[in-house]
């Protein structure tokens, strides 16, 4: 193997570099990283080297399933600078032994990487799987370019979603204030809560998110945006910072709020565009939440989301699909059925 995979000596070496990539996440970031470590102290992250020249970075975590045991997983990773068959198939390699090592039956990769043959080709070649599961982790998302004016911006709404925004910021009974510390996370939970029980989805704990909130504010990268009726809240959006993007990550709504025509989450994207614009990011990402292109029409539980979303303009943006790799091919077979069944059945696509 003519790559190595080394430990990087401090979060800012690491964070510049995943910054020097074209596309990344915050959950390639430094403060994601610790706290996966707290609730999987085997997760990873590796500078990826070619000689003496930094080449890419792979973070990496395990996860279990009561049927099918051990997994391992790359969330938005590996990424390459320096992108060769030959150094995909190294990565591949490393990745694989580190699967075998710890008895998964299969891991899991998703590049931020746009379609791409080469990478498809290697794919093929090495025998991956197209993971039967729906687009997670903002593999289709809406970007919105905040290099532009905030009258470019505002151009490229549907007419109905500006004039919906026009009434919320002449409403004098309609505020909104931003918050970057922990004092709401109290409201931040019942809505939650609510959300979860109106949506009827589970996400992840409480306590979970609360950790992984608390490392974000460490990093000056956390901010809560509130939208106020009355002086009273009634919904709540939670932005991540990191490099060139703003990621909205979690959100939450009083379900019981009922007023006429006040459609809090048009202003609350508009505070999002302004708070970006103002911590001097590139790019506003809705993270996840769409259908595939050429999904329209169809039957989706995110149908609603993905209309929404769409209708303050931006740009769809799609990586390649999560792709599975099976370490022990029966059991991973096995797997595929279960979870194709699942998925499908939920009314979720796997095809994207």
């Amino acid at each position: 193997m003519s790559l190595t995979f080394v430990e990087p000596q401090t979060d800012s070496e690491w964070d510049s570099l995943v910054k020097s990539f074209t596309s990344y996440s915050f959950l390639n970031s430094s403060f994601r990283f610790h706290h996966e470590k707290n609730y999987d102290p085997k997760a990873f992250r590796f500078v990826i080297k070619q000689d003496v020249q930094t080449i890419g970075i792979l973070v990496g975590s395990f996860g279990s399933t009561k049927l099918f045991g051990k997994f391992l997983e790359f969330k938005h990773s590996p990424l390459l600078l320096n992108e060769s068959k030959e150094n995909w198939i190294d990565i591949f390699s490393f990745c694989k032994e580190l699967a075998k090592n710890e008895n998964c039956f299969m891991y899991r990769v998703a590049p931020l990487v746009e379609k791409n043959t080469l990478l498809s080709s290697i794919y093929d070649e090495l025998g991956f799987v197209k993971a039967p599961i729906q687009n997670i982790d903002a593999l289709i998302s809406q970007y919105f370019d905040l290099r532009k004016s905030e009258d470019e911006l505002r151009h490229d709404m549907t007419d109905s979603t500006r004039n919906n925004l026009n009434k919320l910021m002449k409403n004098p009974d309609v505020s909104v204030k931003i918050f970057n510390d922990d004092s709401q996370f109290d409201l931040f939970n019942s809505f939650y809560i609510q959300t979860e029980m109106k949506k009827g989805f589970v996400g992840k704990s409480i306590e979970s998110l609360f950790d992984e909130f608390r490392k974000q504010i460490e990093s000056n990268s956390f901010y809560m945006i509130v939208g106020y009726f009355k002086g009273i809240p009634v919904s709540i959006w939670q932005c991540t910072v990191f490099g060139k993007y703003i990621h909205i990550y979690q959100a939450g709504s009083d379900s019981e709020f009922r007023e006429k025509n006040i459609r809090m989450p048009y202003i609350l994207f508009w505070e999002s565009v302004k708070l970006g614009k103002s911590l001097n990011c590139e790019v506003l990402d809705l993270f996840g939440g769409m259908l595939p292109e050429g999904y329209a029409g169809k039957r989706h539980p995110w149908i609603g989301v993905n209309n929404f979303k769409e209708s303050f303009g931006g740009k769809k943006i799609t990586y390649m699909h999560l792709m599975d790799y099976p370490v022990k091919k029966v059991v991973y077979r096995v797997f595929y059925i279960y979870a194709y069944l699942r998925t499908v059945m939920k009314g979720y696509t796997v095809k994207w």
